[in-house]
């Protein structure tokens, strides 16, 4: 055999070992997904950055198996996108993916019916489309199949994934469901993380199964987190009994009696104070936010700066008080002095224009928009402040 004929045995067994991978759509999601619908299949979808070392790692050593590329061209259509360009960043969002490889599979309403993380060896991967690859579920919308009650163990616990942000209550329902069928004793973290997700009350059914299976829990979750969140639902129940709605106001002299005994007083008093917080923010109750942010944050040194830059935020944005502003503005420069973002000079910017310090306000404004470009965030604001004469 001559030379040129084997370099040309050679060109050809490369081409054919590179055309040897799982074959993915170059199309948008929207395609892919009526694709799917039309050939009554599943969509894959490899969800990757560009950096993500085993991202690439997949690519070259797994999806060009044979036998996983067979059966996954077979058996789904697949797509993949990188999370960080074009469509991908809204695909990120959509399904909450912060993690690289995140693998999908999706119906064709481009619900989650299975979900895997990280770099998986080539068997795991050809089980993991085998374990996934339920045609039925094509063309079925999982809130119409839940509410029939026909989804089983494994898509009852992708459904809570897929609903905790789009319906909560459905997906507290869902939770409560599945952990009524639970019978496995050993938890997984998705499971924990479903578990305490639609926790919200001691009197919640899924609060009995909390308390029931602390040992299994606690395997995965440290056991001083069990307990802070198991007091945090015990102090929920008295808070609420000392709330009036009408008034959206806390009783806290209650709270503290109640509470007697049941924690050591200054846990206590100042779980109170973050729930307050937060109770009133949500009831846009700014008057009583502003009395209990002032108090608690008395001593800034205390506390992280994300809790006082998100105080110093809501009192920038909100107050007209001149001292309040002026103790908010503390609580920023504090802030910035270890920690130079958008969000810190931005804030004391903020809190300087409403004081009139214009330079000061100019100064930060212009690091703000500076840091703007960066994070690729919107400097409108800034740029008010700095063209104010």
């Amino acid at each position: 055999m001559n030379k040129i004929s084997i370099l040309l045995i050679l060109f050809v067994f490369q081409l054919s070992y590179s055309q040897q991978s799982i074959k993915f759509e170059d199309s948008d999601f929207a395609t892919i997904l009526a694709k799917a619908k039309a050939e009554k299949k599943l969509v894959f979808m490899d969800a990757y950055a560009a950096w993500c070392g085993p991202c690439k790692l997949m690519e070259k050593n797994v999806f060009t198996d044979k036998a996983v590329s067979d059966y996954y061209n077979q058996n789904f259509v697949n797509a993949h996108f990188d999370m960080e360009k074009g469509e991908g960043k809204t695909l990120a969002a959509k399904y909450g993916i912060r993690s690289y490889p995140t693998f999908l599979f999706l119906n064709g309403e481009g619900e989650i019916v299975g979900k895997e993380l990280g770099y998986i060896q080539t068997k795991e991967f050809l089980e993991l489309g085998k374990k996934n690859n339920n045609p039925s579920l094509v063309n079925t919308n999982l809130k119409d199949e839940f509410l029939k009650g026909k989804l089983d163990q494994p898509a009852l616990l992708n459904f809570i994934n897929l609903y905790a942000s789009k319906d909560p209550v459905l997906a507290k329902q869902a939770s409560e469901k599945y952990f009524a069928n639970k019978k496995d004793k050993t938890f997984t973290g998705e499971e924990v993380n479903a578990l305490l997700n639609f926790t919200q009350s001691v009197d919640d059914a899924n609060y009995k199964v909390f308390v029931a299976n602390k040992a299994a829990i606690t395997e995965l979750l440290p056991e001083n987190n069990y307990k802070q969140f198991d007091n945090y639902l015990k102090l929920m129940k008295l808070v609420t009994s000392a709330t009036d709605e009408k008034t959206k106001t806390i009783d806290d002299t209650k709270v503290l009696k109640d509470g007697e005994g049941l924690f050591p007083k200054d846990e206590l008093a100042k779980s109170l104070n973050v729930y307050k917080l937060n109770y009133y923010s949500a009831h846009d109750n700014f008057p009583a936010y502003e009395k209990t942010a002032l108090e608690y944050y008395k001593n800034p040194d205390e506390f992280n700066n994300t809790e006082l830059l998100a105080a110093a935020s809501t009192i920038g944005e909100k107050s007209s008080d001149l001292k309040s502003l002026q103790t908010a503005a503390r609580w920023a420069e504090k802030v910035v002095m270890s920690q130079e973002s958008y969000d810190s000079t931005s804030i004391l910017a903020t809190l300087y224009d409403k004081l009139g310090k214009k330079e000061e306000a100019k100064m930060f404004a212009g690091m703000a928009a500076n840091f703007a470009k960066e994070e690729n965030k919107d400097a409108t604001k800034m740029i008010e402040i700095l063209n104010k004469k």
